[in-house]
């Protein structure tokens, strides 16, 4: 099966991601047929390419993308830029049109990651004194830090 292929049925079949630690997906590729050394070739291509990311902590999961996405740049990018983003409208418009803008227009994969983010426990929906009204926080495990 090709690779583009697969991830997109991963992404569909757990929008949220896969639960469970990194050899989840090796699991789940064997029980679809792939033998333990495919699975385990298939999983590090899927990563490779990123269609597939492993997003550790308190809800650790495998997320998938449709398409393939450099999800550390995100997250770097969501950590340390998007606070300066924020401004008036709906907090989860906002943060698509931030994942957008940075997946080339692309909002299709930016609600595909913002789903995986969330399914993870990376957002959290909170009140914002300096602007007045609810919006999204992201927030990552020390493990994804990702400062320079």
């Amino acid at each position: 099966m090709e690779l583009e292929k697969l991830a997109a049925s991963l992404q569909q079949a757990y929008p949220q991601g896969l639960p469970g630690e990194r050899d989840a997906l090796v699991t789940l590729l064997v029980q679809k047929g792939y033998s333990h050394q495919e699975a385990v070739a298939v999983a590090r291509a899927l990563e490779a390419q990123g269609y597939a990311h492993f997003l550790p902590g308190e809800k650790p999961r495998f997320a998938f993308t449709s398409r393939p996405v450099d999800l550390k740049a995100l997250m770097r990018a969501l950590d340390q830029e998007y606070p300066e983003f924020v401004g008036e409208g709906d907090e989860e418009e906002e943060a698509l049109d931030f994942l957008a803008t940075r997946l080339e227009g692309d909002r299709q994969v930016a609600k595909e990651v913002l789903e995986a983010l969330r399914g993870a426990g990376y957002v959290e929906k909170a009140y914002s004194p300096e602007l007045v009204r609810d919006r999204l926080f992201f927030r990552f495990p020390e493990a994804l830090r990702l400062y320079a």
